[in-house]
């Protein structure tokens, strides 16, 4: 018995072995109404550019290398005073890439079903706080004099809309006051209309729903999540520079950081007309996500030169104005708002890019610490995974403080 025991064992262990790893032909990519469910979603996510009308963010000159420091091995996290194992959250969040910086050099890089160091992980909503960077870099071509211009200052054709005399300020912490409901169960929601009419069927130009909207409050009044803010702040930085989002972002971020891979930013269709969705649906590499946040991370400096204003960072990722202070956006909720970035209580002044079904951009200056994490979440969102996912970044800050 005991011989045919260890024999049974033998045979599945080879089994396991001769099993090869998932590659991304195991997850087939669906169509725009495919897309969302099993066993399409994990596929799609890394197809977003390609599914719907997209334009191309050009890398240019010389990749600036990651260097690899010393690598992070049997790591766990704590939750609550109770260990966990990160590959129980892997499993659990469907989490398809993590990759962690520390002082510039990559520390852990994992990738998971089927992705690689070369997949195009969409962003969702962390493509909201690309918007807002160009907001800064704007500013410091001059192009913008300041956050509490009214936005209706430079684009004339929202006189008359919700967004006439707001401040820029107020748009960018999500508090204009307009009237827009984000609900994305309900195709009939200002949100589900907007991604209907101007990604799926292209029908609709994006920046209708800006120019159509309704103000219910006075800017300031309270924080309100609303996708329409960015795609009001998107329309401003093409407006004054005379160029897409994505031609803009290639010249101030995937030239000079030396990303090593071309993006794609989702747009309302196809052709030179075509508007980039600024508030979701941007697709590129962990890596060059991670370039992006070590450039925050390191106060908008990249190798010894300025590239953001002197002061920008601090400015658009610690809240400044009562409505948007940690622990007042929602009850029982801990973190705070400032510029299309959430921000972490603490002296630390962490803050992250979050989009649903689980992707984050996490930036710890004060431990000079990135993390980018992207998932496929089964819901589109989980107060439990997000618990986890900030358990899972303290656990990597403190590992590696020591």
């Amino acid at each position: 018995m005991r011989s045919l025991f260890k024999a049974t064992i033998l045979v599945a262990l080879a089994v396991l072995i001769a099993i090869p790893p998932a590659t991304a032909d195991d997850y087939p990519i669906g169509g725009r109404s495919s897309m969302w469910d099993d066993p399409y979603i994990i596929g799609s996510y890394r197809h977003l550019g390609e599914i719907y009308a997209s334009r191309p963010v050009p890398r240019q000159g010389e990749v600036t290398e990651l260097p690899r420091g010393e690598q992070i091995t049997d790591f766990a996290y704590d939750l609550r005073g109770m260990p966990r194992s990160l590959e129980d959250y892997f499993e659990r969040a469907r989490t398809t890439g993590l990759i962690v910086l520390k002082d510039g050099k990559i520390v852990y890089e994992r990738y998971r079903l089927g992705a690689d160091e070369r997949s195009l992980f969409t962003s969702m909503s962390v493509a909201k706080s690309i918007t807002s960077t160009l907001m800064g870099f704007a500013i410091g071509d001059g192009l913008i004099k300041g956050v509490d211009d009214p936005i209706s200052d430079y684009l004339p054709e929202l006189k008359g809309s919700g967004y006439e005399g707001v401040p820029i300020k107020a748009i960018l912490q999500m508090s204009s006051g307009v009237s827009f409901i984000e609900d994305y169960d309900s195709d009939a929601s200002d949100i589900g209309r907007m991604w209907g009419g101007s990604l799926v069927a292209n029908n609709i130009p994006i920046r209708d729903f800006v120019r159509n909207i309704k103000r219910t409050r006075e800017p300031f009044k309270s924080f309100h999540y609303a996708g329409v803010e960015p795609v009001a702040l998107g329309w401003l930085v093409s407006r004054v520079t005379g160029k897409t989002l994505s031609d803009y972002l290639s010249e101030k971020m995937w030239g000079p950081l030396g990303m090593e891979a071309d993006a794609n930013w989702v747009t309302d269709g196809r052709g030179p007309e075509a508007t980039e969705a600024a508030f979701c649906c941007f697709n590129a590499t962990l890596r060059d996500y991670a370039r992006f946040g070590l450039l925050m991370a390191q106060d908008g400096v990249w190798q010894g030169k300025r590239l953001l204003p002197a002061g920008w960072v601090a400015e658009a990722t610690r809240p400044d104005r009562p409505q948007v202070q940690p622990g007042k956006l929602y009850a029982g909720y801990q973190m705070g708002y400032q510029y299309q970035w959430w921000t972490f209580p603490g002296e630390d002044h962490a803050f992250t890019g979050q989009g649903v079904n689980g992707q984050f951009l996490y930036v710890n200056p004060a431990e000079n610490l990135v993390i980018v994490m992207t998932s496929v979440w089964k819901d589109w969102w989980s107060d439990d995974l997000e618990a986890q996912t900030y358990a899972i970044f303290d656990s990597f800050a403190t590992a590696l403080r020591e």
